[in-house]
């Protein structure tokens, strides 16, 4: 089946009344960015809205790329969640008849809203609370328990499926839960990568596949609890608490595995986990095994805290999503409506202000990564945003290299410009880069294989989803906002409106490639010159 994509999604759910097949969705409104746009969130395979209706608020789940067996795998997840007795999951509700877009019917989830934030957020606030981070690991020891006896695995524990409420853990996102009753080897995603073993597959779906990532998780709150200042150095823009898929392909040469072999309290375990990462994944054990010390995988071998200076260079950059490079804008074109991570040097600050209706007008800011006037790739800022960041945007900024997670959200177009952007929410997002590690990660673009078509469900090599993006021909349109407002420092399609004079902005050379990437594109250019020679050399002999 081919699911509509996030533009489909977005003039659909704008009319709540004609899109929903639901009587109570219906009376619902979707929550809107200050663009007037629905505001998204984007999992492995679906695009979620918040919509609230006269009784509830919901997350609503829409598909935009193909679990297969899709109604079986939620027929047979909800009917063993609602067996059983433990709090930590969320009352959802799976329909096959769920949305009528462009007339046609698509299947949806309806969860309950979690009124509370992801782990990565709650880590935000508490990373340096020892009581409360105490009190998770203990939760999560218990939820993995609970699990292991059974059979169940969620398939993607990670930070965004992770909850807390009041101080309660729930799990979110379904879309790759094993239970009894499943065909194991039947998956559909791999998880995040900076959660999950390297040797994870979709053929390893089966009751095991949450092992890897509540020890992961365990050692990590661990970590935490004894040296706080290990989350600022290591959390990755809030995708991972301290460790990253690069130190699971190779704890040999990793720093943080270094760093715990050197804590006295951790190092018996943090041996163990080396030798887990570099065993099969059938050998991974669970976490109660794990923290007695028994059934854990002889290691290749040991590994020397005391060589930091020696460190070699990883071989690659294991990224979490796919890397896009903020120069590169008919690439980032590719990724409208997939989480994505964006890289780039700062080139351009545009703050400015919006109205709707009779409030307050709210500040925004966008951050820009070529001049405004052309086809560009930008960082949004929206007043929530920005009331949540500790040091606001500034001429500070520029020239700056910025690595952002994020959703690429669909092109916002005028007669003069197309503009493409990820909205920042929280502080964690953003993610400072020196020129060196700018440079390694966008080596990894080159590396990485080309979008694959959202309808295919072959295996994919990392990543949650196992389908991939669009191929290039897709390129979305252009989207309208439903309610129209007016704007200082942006302009509206059709008309102008005028430019900020408080704009801060360097010229566009400040944006240069760095000499890694200029080597990069070196080959390009001896293919170039090289062809221009012989046709020269032709036309000479031949003339």
């Amino acid at each position: 089946m081919s699911y509509p994509q996030i533009t489909d999604y977005h003039e659909a759910v704008q009319h709540p009344a004609q899109a929903f097949i639901d009587p109570d969705l219906k009376q619902g409104a979707v929550a809107e960015n200050n663009l007037g746009l629905p505001l998204v969130m984007s999992g492995g395979f679906a695009l979620t809205y918040a919509v609230t209706t006269p009784r509830r608020k919901c997350a609503v789940r829409c598909f935009h790329r193909e679990i297969p067996a899709i109604q079986q795998k939620y027929d047979a997840t909800s009917k063993k969640l609602r067996s059983l007795a433990i709090g930590c999951f969320v009352d959802f509700d799976f329909q096959q008849s769920g949305i009528s877009v462009r007339q046609r019917v698509f299947p949806i989830v309806r969860m309950d809203w979690v009124e509370g934030d992801t782990l990565g957020i709650w880590l935000d606030k508490n990373f340096n609370n020892q009581r409360a981070l105490e009190k998770a690991r203990t939760d999560f020891v218990a939820i993995a328990r609970f699990l292991e006896r059974e059979g169940i695995a969620h398939g993607d524990i990670q930070n965004g499926n992770v909850m807390v409420a009041d101080g309660e853990i729930k799990l979110i996102d379904y879309d790759g839960m094993f239970v009894p009753g499943m065909h194991p080897g039947n998956g559909s995603e791999t998880g995040h990568r900076h959660f999950q073993h390297p040797g994870r597959r979709v053929s390893n779906f089966g009751p095991g596949m949450d092992r890897f990532s509540f020890i992961a998780l365990d050692l990590s709150l661990k970590a935490l609890i004894e040296d706080r200042s290990l989350y600022s150095k290591f959390r990755e823009g809030g995708e991972t608490i301290i460790f990253k898929a690069n130190d699971f392909a190779d704890p040999q040469n990793s720093e943080i595995f270094r760093r715990l072999l050197a804590m006295p309290k951790l190092k018996g375990q943090a041996r163990s986990f080396a030798a887990i990462c570099e065993a099969p994944l059938a050998a991974v054990p669970t976490l109660d095994e794990f923290l007695s010390g028994r059934n854990i995988p002889a290691a290749k071998a040991p590994i020397n805290a005391t060589l930091a200076s020696a460190t070699k260079p990883a071989a690659a950059y294991i990224p979490a999503y796919p890397v896009v490079d903020a120069l590169n804008f008919s690439a980032a074109l590719q990724r409208v409506g997939d989480r994505v991570e964006l890289i780039g040097r700062i080139v351009e600050i545009k703050p400015g202000s919006r109205k709707q209706g009779k409030g307050r007008s709210k500040r925004y800011v966008f951050i820009n990564f070529g001049s405004w006037r052309g086809n560009i790739v930008k960082i949004s800022i929206w007043s929530d945003g920005l009331a949540r960041l500790k040091e606001q945007p500034s001429a500070k900024w520029i020239g700056r290299w910025v690595s952002v997670t994020g959703l690429m959200d669909v092109p916002y177009e005028t007669k003069l410009y197309k503009h493409l952007s990820i909205t920042v929410q929280e502080e964690g997002q953003i993610q400072w880069l020196d020129d060196a590690q700018a440079g390694f990660r966008l080596t990894s673009i080159a590396m990485a294989p080309p979008p694959r078509d959202r309808g295919s469900t072959g295996a994919a090599s990392s990543g949650s989803p196992v389908a991939a993006s669009p191929p290039a021909a897709a390129k979305p349109k252009t989207l309208r906002p439903r309610s129209q407002g007016t704007a200082r420092g942006h302009k509206r399609a059709g008309r102008q409106q005028p430019i900020p004079a408080t704009a801060i902005a360097v010229p566009v050379q400040q944006g240069i490639q760095s000499p890694r990437r200029f080597l990069a594109a070196i080959p390009q250019w001896m293919w170039a010159i090289g062809t221009i020679i012989a046709l020269i050399t032709f036309i000479r002999m031949y003339a």
